[in-house]
């Protein structure tokens, strides 16, 4: 049952060999990040074009509304094209979340148009180890794509009116409705129903509107009866989105409700198979967003402003029925607020400036009580808040001398409230023109509120720190041929990473995913994450095959007393090769039509782990023993084992002249892979156990838009 992996800090962990090949034929360069792409932005046939994405730093990783359409195994959720990116590792195929160059998911940060939010997603105890919600990700996002605009991501290079994550930022961008005629789209498949409107309010060709509602398929079929091993999980979904357009300013108002659940029933006694079996299990959540973002042109300059306000408020209850009415219950509250401002106009050709200010409030707040009845019945209540102020007032200078573009800004985050303290953010970037490519430069500092950890602290006397984080990168990009080429280097350095101890080994919140009632955050400890990244792509889907392909090195690890030892996202490689064609022609009635094919591999060293042990009482006497999984007192000593995991996807488009229609097949894990997702002690087995992932999973959907 264990795995052991080397003391390397890039071992070469077995993996496909032909998924390294197409890498292998990297340049062992430094990169640029904005020449590649999954086959070049281009729209589906008969699809409205959308506007290009400009990025907030020149380090964002951009990606096309389309993309996530057309590339296999994102099930329409951004989250899960964001997979795909060097880098980025699903941590489990559940769910979509995502641990950026060995970071926690905690260390990542959503925004939309710029404004801060909560986690954006359904079921955020999908495919975790307790089952308990998190901050960051779940089973699927609950922001629809057929709301948004092209988008980005940022794993590094952070724009100085950006904050709050030193891991990645989802930078997500909605689109406005059509102002000019009313449009419709439907959307059924194996994960939703989706039915879109939009079109102008008035005759000004100024306003407009975009809604969108969603329910999931499986709970469809919950609703006639259909049963799923006694699973039942369930979605909807609600998005809207207000435009409004004058001279040289506009206006945008959204608004995003969701609401999920999964319940298990045990089985008969006759159908246990697992300690999951004892238990019924009740997971429900609610999620709510709004906000607005305002732009305005004031002379040679533009004011810009945004206010965003998001809750979710999941509940899980684990209750067992063999010795009394045993109850483990969990209410999490967390919450964001967002405003910011800024003012930005050039100030000559080639020389711009902006100064402004962020300010977010962050709470998070985790009861837990754990009962058990009988003629010795008691109950255990665990009560952990934190909530976080921070202003962050911030200027910038762009200037550009010849062929070189500098970025200089300073930044102060000042944090108040359970977590207190002030950083200082300098950020300075350098992009070199050089003759066959661009070189960028980037020393940033970064902070973030660590509210989950900083939560889990029983008695803690005074205030927890902000993670201050000090991340450099270089990157050089270039064209070798039709093939363009990538390689970063890159590496992060915290010194105050806050942290619990397991028996003297430090346990530091960036290998902490999910409220662990075992756990206290009261110290702090010193963490690093470090790599290098190759990438290659080419090729159009406009001409033929494209294809883009990535190997990661990384490590990532926490100071013990012994030295530098790895943390539990420390995979040591990542690997990804997506691979596309698509056949434009005519159908027998002169239609225009196009079938596609897609195929996306996906590999990277095991997520690590400590010693699997049995609890104090391995039974139903206490429920809380089901919540000591490991004993971490020697470390993050086992991994899971090499991921490898292949996805499909098919699809057929036709264009008339009112409609578009598109038939897709996609299938994740197209070869049955099994991938270990965790191991646990089973209670009902008596026996360290192996929990896997996703098997093949076969996702039909089936769109029309009318025009």
């Amino acid at each position: 049952m264990k795995h052991f992996t080397s003391s390397l800090s890039f071992p070469l962990s077995p993996f496909p060999p032909f998924l390294l090949f197409p890498l292998l034929l990297l340049p062992l360069l430094l990169s640029s990040q904005d020449t590649l792409s999954f086959g070049g932005i281009y729209d589906l046939p008969g699809a409205e074009v959308r506007a290009q994405y400009t990025p907030v730093s020149p380090l964002a990783q951009r990606f096309t509304i389309e993309e996530v359409y057309r590339l296999p195994g994102t099930f329409y959720d951004p989250a899960r094209l964001v997979a795909l990116l060097p880098g980025v590792v699903q941590t489990n195929d559940q769910a979509n979340h995502l641990s950026v160059r060995g970071n926690t998911p905690n260390a990542n940060l959503w925004r939309i148009n710029g404004l801060a939010i909560v986690n954006p997603n359904h079921t955020a105890n999908a495919g975790t180890f307790y089952d308990f919600p998190t901050l960051n990700g779940g089973g699927v996002n609950a922001i629809s794509a057929q709301m948004l605009d092209n988008s980005g991501f940022l794993a590094g290079g952070l724009p100085v009116e950006y904050g709050h994550a030193t891991g990645g930022t989802f930078d997500l961008r909605l689109r406005p409705g059509s102002k000019t005629k009313r449009k419709y789209q439907a959307q059924t498949g194996f994960i939703g129903f989706d039915l879109m409107a939009e079109g102008p309010i008035g005759k000004s060709g100024k306003t407009s509107y975009l809604v969108n509602g969603r329910y999931s398929f499986t709970g469809l079929l919950a609703d006639m009866g259909v049963d799923f091993g006694g699973e039942e999980i369930r979605f909807a979904d609600l998005n809207g989105h207000l435009h409004h357009e004058w001279e040289g300013g506009e206006l945008s108002l959204f608004g995003i409700y969701g609401s999920s659940s999964n319940e298990f029933t045990r089985p008969d006694e006759e159908g246990l198979t697992e300690q999951k079996g004892l238990f019924d299990i009740d997971f429900q959540s609610d999620l709510t967003i709004g906000g607005l973002s305002f732009q305005q042109q004031i002379g040679s300059g533009t004011m810009s402003a945004g206010l965003s306000y998001s809750e979710t408020k999941p509940e899980r209850i684990q209750s067992s029925r063999s010795s009394g009415l045993d109850r483990a219950e969990l209410f999490s509250t967390y919450k964001f607020i967002n405003g910011n401002v800024q003012y930005r106009r050039e100030i000559s050709n080639d020389s711009e400036v902006w100064i402004g200010a962020e300010w977010i409030e962050q709470t998070a707040g985790n009861n837990f009580s754990f009962t058990s009845f009988g003629l010795h019945g008691s109950t255990e209540f665990l009560n952990f808040f934190s909530t976080s102020t921070a202003i962050s007032p911030f200027v910038g200078l762009k200037k550009i001398i010849g062929k070189t573009t500098i970025n200089g800004a300073l930044r102060a985050d000042r944090y108040t409230g359970t977590i207190e303290g002030t950083v200082f953010a300098p950020r300075l970037s350098f992009d070199y023109r050089l003759e066959k490519g661009i070189l960028n430069l980037t020393s940033e500092v970064l902070s973030r509120a660590p509210l989950l950890a900083a939560s889990n602290c029983d008695n803690c006397q005074g205030s927890r720190k902000p993670v201050r984080a000090t991340q450099f990168s270089a990157a050089y990009g270039t064209k070798l041929g039709r093939i363009n080429t990538r390689t970063t280097l890159f590496y992060q350095f915290s010194d105050n990473d806050l942290a619990a101890t397991a028996d003297g080994y430090l346990v530091s919140s960036s290998s902490f995913l999910e409220p662990d009632p075992s756990l206290s955050f009261n110290t702090t400890a010193r963490s690093r994450r470090y790599g290098m990244e190759l990438e290659a792509s080419g090729g159009k889907k406009s001409e033929g095959w494209y294809y883009r392909g990535s190997l990661t090195l990384l490590s990532a690890e926490t100071e013990q007393v012994s030295g530098y030892e790895k943390d539990r996202y420390s995979v040591d490689f990542v690997t990804k090769l997506t691979l596309g064609r698509e056949w434009p022609g005519i159908d027998r009635k002169k239609r225009n039509r196009s079938y596609g094919l897609n195929l996306a591999l996906i590999a990277h060293g095991g997520e690590r782990y400590g010693e699997v042990v049995a609890p104090p009482d391995s039974r139903e006497n206490n429920i809380r023993d089901y919540f000591t999984p490991q004993d971490l007192s020697g470390g993050f000593i086992n991994d899971l084992g090499t991921y490898f995991r292949p996805d499909l996807r098919l699809y057929k488009t036709k264009t008339r002249t009112k409609t578009t229609t598109t038939l897709a097949l996609d299938i994740q894990n197209v070869a049955g892979v099994q991938n270990v997702g965790n191991v646990y002690y089973d209670a009902f087995l008596d026996r360290p156990e192996e929990r896997l992932q996703l098997g093949l999973i076969p996702v039909l959907s089936y769109r029309i838009l009318w025009r």
